[in-house]
C-alpha cells in the first residue's frame, strides 16, 4: 500500500500536466522538467545516488513540480490565449483541485517525516561508505544483514588492491572516514549524517580488524536527532 501511494506521490504532477497541456513545444518541455523531477525522486527511493538532502527533495517536490507547470501554463497561455473556458473548464479546475491537495500532501509529509523516521532502523546504502583508493569491498551482506529492533546492520569485508594486511587495510579507511568528516561515534564507531534537515539519522561504521581480515559493520539505528559526538 505504501509503495502504490509513493508511486502516486511521484506521477501525481505528470498526470496533472498531460491534462493541461495544449502545445507539443511547451507541454514537451515542462512534461520533461516534470520527468526528471521524478526521476531524482525514483532515483532517491532505490539509492540510485545517495544524497543527505533526500528528505528535503521528497519534501520540496509538489512545489518544484507546481512551480513548473504554472510556468508552463503561463507560457501557454501567452503563445495562444486564455483556454476556451466552457469546453475546458472541468478538466482545468479538476487538475487545480489535483495539485493543490498534492502542495498539501507535501506539507503534511514534512510535517510528518521526523516522527515517521525516529521509529525506524534502516539499512544504510553502501554508497554511503566513501572507500580509500586501494581499498575494495570484498564482501558484502547487502540487506540480508542483521536487523534488530533498534538497528540494521550490513557486514562488508574489506581488502586492498596492494597487498595490505588487515590491519593496514583498516588504518587506510579510518583515515580516510575522518578526513572526510566522519565524526566518533559510541563504542569506537564513527559516524557521519545519513540526512539533512529533516532526516536527523546518521550512519554508524564499526571497523574491525583480524588475522583472518578487515571488516565493516555499517549500522542504521532508528534513533533520531543523535547527535554527531557521543
Amino acid at each position: 500500500m505504501f509503495q502504490i501511494m509513493w508511486w502516486l506521490y511521484v506521477l501525481w504532477p505528470l498526470g496533472c500536466w498531460a491534462a493541461l497541456a495544449r502545445t507539443r513545444l511547451v507541454g514537451g518541455t515542462v512534461g520533461v522538467a516534470l520527468l526528471g523531477q521524478a526521476v531524482v525522486l525514483i532515483g532517491l527511493e532505490y539509492e540510485w545516488w545517495p544524497l543527505l538532502a533526500a528528505a528535503e527533495l521528497t519534501v520540496v517536490y509538489p512545489f518544484s513540480s507546481l512551480l513548473a507547470i504554472l510556468v508552463g501554463a503561463l507560457a501557454e497561455r501567452r503563445l495562444h490565449g486564455r483556454r476556451p473556458e466552457e469546453a475546458e473548464s472541468h478538466r482545468v479546475g479538476g487538475a487545480t483541485a489535483a495539485l493543490v491537495c498534492h502542495a498539501i500532501v507535501g506539507v503534511v509529509v514534512a510535517a510528518a517525516y521526523p516522527l515517521y523516521l525516529s521509529g525506524f532502523a534502516y539499512y544504510p546504502s553502501l554508497a554511503e561508505l566513501p572507500l580509500p583508493s586501494g581499498v575494495v569491498v570484498e564482501r558484502d551482506s547487502g540487506t540480508a544483514g542483521s536487523c534488530a529492533s533498534h538497528d540494521c546492520t550490513r557486514e562488508l569485508s574489506i581488502g586492498s588492491t596492494g597487498h595490505l594486511s588487515p590491519t593496514a587495510v583498516a588504518a587506510r579507511l579510518r583515515d580516510s572516514l575522518t578526513a572526510d568528516g566522519w565524526m566518533a561515534g559510541p563504542s569506537g564507531s564513527l559516524q557521519h549524517p545519513h540526512g539533512w534537515l529533516l532526516d536527523k539519522r546518521v550512519v554508524r561504521a564499526f571497523i574491525t580488524e583480524s588475522p583472518r581480515g578487515a571488516s565493516v559493520e555499517l549500522v542504521g539505528p532508528e534513533y533520531f536527532g543523535t547527535p554527531a559526538q557521543p
